[in-house]
């Protein structure tokens, strides 16, 4: 294996144990489904699924590197099928599990933030959170809270966050050396302070959190109580809907079953040119049979591409043509074209493929929001 497969390898590894990991899937309601479906026996998700997430496909698409690196996960143990097309949980994620993270989460304040043209945003990325909590053991996840705030249009940074470890024994670690027991006395002080960037982090357990609220709740009127019970029922609501919504976006992926020797790129176009003419220059030497054939190209560029939907004995001759001035475009001669070949050819669809996909998630998010804009009417 090379060192380059090793670093690859390890990168992917780090994704696998986020996604299927209890932190992840209590909030991915699309992974949940699939890890929790009761028609796909041993909760195996694809290949091919996990190639959808661009935090993996980024790194690699390249199936058996996936696999590999889901042997290396040690934060939940994960399995594969025996084909290797498939990717598993040792341990089943169950329903009881839904609310386990408040055993191995810490409620982190004091986080600084900085000044941005949106409003307040965080000045630590969540990177760096992991890297400053992982001396107490394996962290499952980092939620930098952001909160939709008077003044502003989009969510702000609130200077709060979540840590969520994998394991309890992980999370007494840092309970012992980071947290004091009673959070109301402020005479106690931890073992251990954690700084960001000058700034001393207010650390305390998810459960201690959630007694004070519970305890600040009990001394209002029944009626406040309920009020903030419902705020609280809207919010969370909104919040899983805004993740499924991410989830069902995310999963989106413009699909092509490309064929080689059928793109021409054409470069030097003339500056009048659109999509219609080129493919009129096509036609007059393609004829108009049976032959699917497009133009990518967007006014005012001074190149293009032609794209043939199958390989055709004549596509090498059209760019030779092209080239030489014996087919003009707009009656001008374009500077080159040539047939795409190797690399080039491959980072010609990887880029189209990933302009589809960014079109199509754009429309559906877009869609979605239409959508949740008429609910709330």
């Amino acid at each position: 294996m090379s060192e380059s497969d090793e670093i690859i390898i390890g990168k992917v590894a780090e994704r696998l144990s986020f996604f299927f990991s209890n932190a992840n899937l209590r909030m991915d309601k699309f992974l949940r489904r699939e890890v929790t479906n009761k028609a796909n026996e041993g909760g195996f998700v694809t290949i091919d699924v996990l190639l959808r997430f661009n935090t993996i496909k980024n790194i690699t698409e390249d199936p058996k590197l996936i696999a590999k690196a889901a042997k290396e996960v040690k934060q939940p143990l994960l399995k594969l099928k025996e084909d290797e097309s498939a990717i598993g949980r040792v341990e089943p994620f169950t329903n009881d599990m839904m609310e386990d993270n408040v055993k191995v989460t810490l409620r982190v304040s004091n986080i600084p933030t900085k000044d941005t043209d949106s409003g307040p945003d965080y000045d630590v990325s969540r990177e760096e959170m992991v890297d400053m909590f992982k001396e107490f053991g394996d962290v499952a996840m980092v939620r930098l809270l952001k909160s939709k705030l008077k003044g502003y249009t989009n969510k702000v940074a609130v200077n709060r966050a979540f840590v969520e470890f994998h394991s309890v024994e992980d999370m007494e670690k840092a309970v012992a050396e980071l947290c004091t027991e009673d959070i109301n006395d402020e005479s106690l002080k931890p073992k251990k302070v954690l700084t960001v960037k000058g700034t001393e982090l207010r650390v305390k357990t998810m459960q201690q959190w959630l007694d004070k609220k519970k305890t600040k709740r009990d001394g209002q009127s029944p009626k406040a109580q309920n009020n903030n019970k419902e705020k609280s029922k809207k919010r969370a609501n909104a919040e899983a809907e805004e993740e499924e919504m991410k989830a069902q976006i995310e999963a989106i992926q413009f699909k092509l079953d490309w064929k080689p020797g059928c793109v021409i790129s054409v470069k030097g176009l003339p500056d009048n040119c659109d999509r219609e003419m080129i493919l009129a220059a096509v036609k007059s030497f393609m004829g108009d049979g049976e032959i699917t054939v497009r133009a990518d190209y967007s006014r005012g560029q001074k190149d293009g591409a032609v794209r043939f939907d199958e390989p055709n004995e004549k596509i090498s001759s059209l760019a030779l043509e092209l080239k030489e001035g014996k087919i003009t475009i707009g009656e001008e001669k374009v500077q080159s074209a040539s047939v795409l070949e190797g690399e080039e050819e491959k980072k010609y669809y990887d880029d189209y493929i990933a302009f589809r996909t960014k079109q199509m998630r754009m429309h559906a998010e877009e869609k979605l929001k239409r959508k949740k804009r008429k609910t709330r009417q």
